[in-house]
Parts: C-alpha cells; sequence; structure tokens
C-alpha cells in the first residue's frame, strides 16, 4: 500500500472513530473514552479495567496517525470530556506527552515477548512447573532461539529503523509499507533451524521506492540495537511472529508422542494468531508506566 493509500485509510479510519465517540459521549460524557491503534484494545481493555475505577468506552482508532488526530481533536472540541489515548512508540521520535500513552518498547506485541510470557504459558496452560524437566528444556529451547531469531533478523530491523528514522528527521515518509512477516525469501522461521539470507544490498533491491539511507547508518543502527533488550527494541510484529511459531512448536510436540522431543502429556491448548493480543493478554507483561498512567485517570481529566 502506497503512502497516499495508507493517509486516505487513516483519514477515514479517524472519521469512523470520531463519529463513534460523539455519539456515545452524548449520554456517557462522564465516562472515560479511551483511543487505540488497531486491535490494541486487546491488550489495554483488561489493564483499564483493573486499574480505572469508573466506566470506560473503547474506541479503535486503526493506526497511531489516527490516535494522535483523535487527541487534537477531541481535546479542541471536547476539552471537559475525559479521554485517553493510547499509542506504539515504533521506530519514531518518543511524543513526551503525559496525555498520550506510548509504549516504553516498540510496540504492545513486545509485551508479549518474554521468557516470563512462556514460563506462565507452560505453567498454566501446559501444566508444568519449575520442577519439571520438560519446563526448563521449553525454556532452554525458547532461549536459544529467540537468539537466534534475533540474530538473524536485526539486520531487517536495523535498516527499517534507519529508514524511520531519516524520514522523521526530514519530516517525509519512508516510503515502506510492511507486513506482519519478514519476507519469506529472505528469511525461514522455523523452530531448530532458523536462518536468513539476505544482505543490505537485497533490501535496497526488495524495497526500491524506500528512501535512500547508506549501509554504515544501518550498521550504527545494527551496534546501537546490540545494547540493548533486542525482544523490546525489534519491531513487535516479527516479535509476535516468532512467539505464535514458537507456541505452535510446543503445541505439536506435545500432541505428537511418537516425535515430539520436550512435552510429554497432550494438549488442548490453541492459539488463534488473529485474536493472540486478547488471547493471551493475560500472561503479558505490564509495565509500571501504563499503570500509573490509567490510575491516573482517576484524578484528572487527561
Amino acid at each position: 500500500m502506497e503512502a497516499k493509500d495508507l493517509k486516505k485509510k487513516a483519514d477515514s479510519s479517524s472519521a469512523v472513530a470520531f463519529h463513534k465517540f460523539v455519539l456515545l459521549q452524548k449520554d456517557h460524557n462522564q465516562d472515560l473514552f479511551c483511543f487505540y491503534e488497531g486491535n490494541d484494545n486487546g491488550y489495554y481493555y483488561p489493564r483499564i479495567k483493573e486499574f480505572y475505577n469508573g466506566v470506560h468506552h473503547p474506541i479503535k482508532c486503526g493506526n497511531k496517525k489516527s490516535v494522535l488526530y483523535m487527541y487534537k481533536s477531541v481535546k479542541t472540541r471536547y476539552p471537559e470530556v475525559k479521554c485517553s489515548f493510547f499509542i506504539d512508540n515504533d521506530f519514531d521520535e518518543r511524543i513526551e506527552n503525559p496525555k498520550i500513552y506510548e509504549t516504553p518498547c516498540y510496540s504492545i506485541e513486545n509485551f508479549y515477548t518474554s521468557k516470563n510470557f512462556i514460563s506462565d504459558i507452560l505453567k498454566n496452560e501446559f501444566g508444568l512447573s519449575e520442577i519439571d524437566s520438560e519446563y526448563k528444556t521449553a525454556l532452554d529451547v525458547f532461549d536459544t532461539n529467540q537468539q537466534k531469531y534475533h540474530n538473524e533478523s536485526l539486520l531487517f530491523n536495523a535498516w527499517y529503523a534507519s529508514l524511520k528514522e531519516k524520514a522523521n528527521t526530514n519530516k517525509c515518509s519512508a516510503n515502506v509499507n510492511l507486513n506482519c512477516s519478514i519476507p519469506k525469501e529472505f528469511f525461514i522461521l522455523k523452530i531448530g533451524s532458523i536462518s536468513s539470507d539476505y544482505n543490505f544490498d537485497n533490501l535496497k533491491n526488495k524495497y526500491p521506492e524506500a528512501i535512500s539511507i547508506s549501509e554504515k547508518e544501518v550498521n550504527n543502527k545494527i551496534k546501537e540495537f546490540q545494547l540493548k533488550d533486542l525482544s523490546k527494541t525489534l519491531r513487535g510484529k516479527y516479535e509476535l511472529e516468532f512467539i505464535y511459531t514458537f507456541l505452535n512448536f510446543l503445541i505439536d510436540d506435545a500432541n505428537d508422542p511418537e516425535n515430539g522431543t520436550i512435552l510429554k502429556n497432550k494438549t488442548k491448548f490453541r492459539v488463534d494468531k488473529a485474536q493472540m493480543l486478547s488471547q493471551l493478554s493475560q500472561y503479558a507483561e505490564t509495565p509500571n508506566c501504563l499503570v500509573k498512567y490509567i490510575e491516573q485517570l482517576n484524578k484528572v481529566l487527561c
């Protein structure tokens, strides 16, 4: 999808969201209205319900630009209505607006990528505990493969981050629209044999419309990323793709008594890729900054 098409889509979703808000606030103007990107309410809804004392209404805005548009529109026209706004940081400069919640990591998907996340699923969905050898083996396999995944996808992430950084600096579009997975011609995501076959020139050829960046810029970004927690730094949709693949690997292993190598007992646990954010929300990380943001909504207008 080209940049102009993305803008048209964002404008449309903003109009729909604003119309929904206007209709809702007529009869519920004492309630809290929560504006999210896309399907992020699957993560945020239960947390707002836990830490906010009143009634709240989720409003889907489409993308980050739509949420920011809604912030300006709503606060200008309806300053007396209590509203909250939730966005991903992505590879952008931080907004630094206390009235807007921005993830401390790339996106909310990165809250679903930690070792603790997998540990909780092993305990609750697979019935394991720390004393089980299967539990320890599964976490070891997770660590090994996640590290391999990060190493193989680092160049792609650094390239994209460099594009976004230059685009933000020059106030222009990066001219790239990525899918939820790294292109298959570059990457094989199979637990136990993760591999990649691409370089900087391959990326330039794959995305010829992308703004120009140098290989040196990308290499510098790689060095910058290597000093950080990659599970929180790299693109969230790619991280979630790995988690989805790993969980299905565990499910297949558990349900194949002849060829399984880790888990001994069968499981009925299944993962719905389209509903992962809501289905597995109870296991996702809840950072203190989010709790603080929500709790403040109990006291003042946002």
